[in-house]
């Protein structure tokens, strides 16, 4: 069978590199994204340290950029893990970076998928999937009963500790039921083997500083740790589990966490019941919604939308001295919101004052003054905005260009796996 990613073009990077490679950003189309590379690269190693700093394994998520080049930054000289949100990327980034060896799906299963995902976990020595549904269990067994030669499931379960998107609470009946299914059904058992828990507070973005985050990857944490000796309640000779946790600012508030003070918080002589890993993505980019939690300062986000300025509307609006027109919208900045005002900020030009992206459509973006003595922007100038949320502004670019210390000259065009 011929599945969606064959069919899904690619932008030709080598085309694209002797286009643009050595070229000024001002003669750059617009809009594009920037990617300085120094950021990205420092980003992804600080991830790294902050997971060998917890006692953890790493598995970072690819899903923000969608790279190659990209993917081996995340997973520095030694990581295999690695979670993917589409078999676009997961397909794409094994073809190219053979020490890939274990790939997590992010999305509970997908039924239409599944023959995909068996024919993946031939490519790849371990292929994880997610599961917060009895049906989605049973659509897996279903399927290795008739087809008996591809490997068995390995599986993490996910656990809702808060998000409310998806997975399952440590009260949830369906939980049990899932867990005395793969455990205990010697039929099922034959098809299924649980890997571990996954949690992600994804409600952690509401964060207003490192130790607010903090608090929230100690509620992972635990939660995983729960999930786990309900495992054991129900199968004691269970043997080590993965207890997979982490968002990008938990992941960052790791660093404020050591070993000794996870067994500390877990409470009543409770012990870790599991392997603990740390997962993130946003991390290696970042973008307002992660500098509004207090995790990060401005100067490490590695990811900027460039556009231009294209029209100009004195006295418009309800502050001086009017709004402005740039060519990127929706569809190049994302209608993402956080606790910092608009949909994106302008960070250059420097000297005219402090605009953000009041307003978008489609293609457009009505630049508006967040404040007094704001100056007018010339036409044509090409500006930086850090956009609100990095994966979703970066989703509809066919491709990055790249910078290093001097963020003026393009050395390098990344293309990203977008599709599903």
């Amino acid at each position: 069978m011929t599945f969606p990613s064959e069919l899904t073009p690619i932008a030709h990077k080598q085309a694209l590199c002797q286009q643009y490679v050595g070229k000024s950003i001002h003669e750059i189309p617009t809009p594009s994204i920037i990617i300085n590379r120094n950021k990205f690269k420092t980003n992804c190693q600080h991830m790294i340290d902050n997971a060998k700093h917890l006692g953890a394994d790493f598995r970072p998520h690819i899903k923000t950029h969608k790279t190659v080049e990209g993917t081996l930054l995340q997973l520095g000289n030694q990581g295999d893990k690695i979670v993917v949100s589409t078999m676009m990327e997961a397909w794409n980034v094994l073809k190219h970076i053979p020490q890939i060896k274990d790939v997590h799906f992010s999305l509970p299963v997908v039924k239409s998928r599944i023959e995909e995902f068996a024919e993946f976990s031939k490519n790849v020595e371990h292929l994880r999937l997610m599961l917060d549904q009895v049906d989605q269990l049973n659509a897996l067994v279903e399927y290795r009963k008739q087809n008996p030669d591809i490997k068995k499931w390995s599986i993490f379960i996910k656990i809702d500790m808060g998000t409310h998107r998806a997975g399952l609470g440590i009260e949830d009946k369906e939980l049990v039921q899932i867990l005395k299914l793969a455990l205990l059904d010697d039929e099922v058992k034959q098809h299924i083997e649980i890997y571990g828990l996954y949690c992600h507070a994804g409600h952690s973005y509401s964060s207003e500083s490192e130790l607010d985050a903090k608090k929230y990857l100690i509620d992972e944490i635990v939660a995983a740790n729960n999930a786990a000796l309900l495992v054991k309640s129900i199968d004691p000779d269970v043997n080590q589990l993965v207890l997979s946790v982490g968002a990008t600012p938990t992941a960052h508030a790791s660093e404020m966490l050591s070993q000794s003070e996870i067994n500390a918080l877990l409470g009543d002589g409770k012990q870790l019941q599991g392997k603990l890993e740390l997962h993130a993505g946003n991390y290696s980019c970042c973008d307002l919604q992660q500098l509004s939690t207090g995790c990060i300062s401005q100067q490490i986000i590695s990811m900027t939308v460039l556009s231009e300025i294209v029209s100009t509307y004195p006295n418009r609006g309800d502050s001086a001295p009017g709004e402005q027109l740039i060519n990127a919208g929706v569809l190049a900045l994302a209608r993402e919101f956080s606790a910092i005002r608009g949909h994106g900020k302008v960070v250059e030009p420097q000297g005219y004052g402090d605009w953000i992206v009041g307003r978008l459509s489609q293609e457009h973006g009505v630049l508006t003054p967040n404040g007094e003595n704001c100056k007018f922007i010339p036409f044509g100038t090409r500006v930086k905005v850090i956009p609100q949320h990095a994966c979703i502004a970066a989703a509809c670019h066919p491709f990055y260009f790249v910078v290093d210390e001097d963020e003026e000259i393009v050395v390098d065009v990344w293309v990203p796996f977008r599709g599903w």
